[in-house]
């Protein structure tokens, strides 16, 4: 059962100022999954030809889910 977005976005890449205000995310934990290298540029974000940093809202919801689905596999092998 497939559900509806909440928001549909028809850009692929939005400015860190556009996505921190409507994700709720902070810019200091966005440049901290680059970092880590949690996010990977190119695909979750990457600097535009104007030198700021640029997100793939998309790609950012997959890798929500996957953490999820990660999340809830290493859970149930710990019960």
């Amino acid at each position: 059962m497939s559900r509806e977005p909440v928001f549909s976005n028809p850009l692929r890449w939005m400015r860190l100022a556009i996505y921190c205000e409507l994700s709720g995310d902070s810019v200091d934990a966005v440049h901290a999954r680059r970092r880590k290298r949690q996010w990977t540029d190119g695909l979750h974000c990457r600097i535009g030809p104007d030198g700021n940093l640029w997100v793939n809202p998309e790609e950012v919801n997959k890798w929500v889910e996957g953490q999820h689905q990660q999340s809830a596999n290493s859970s149930a092998r710990a019960a």
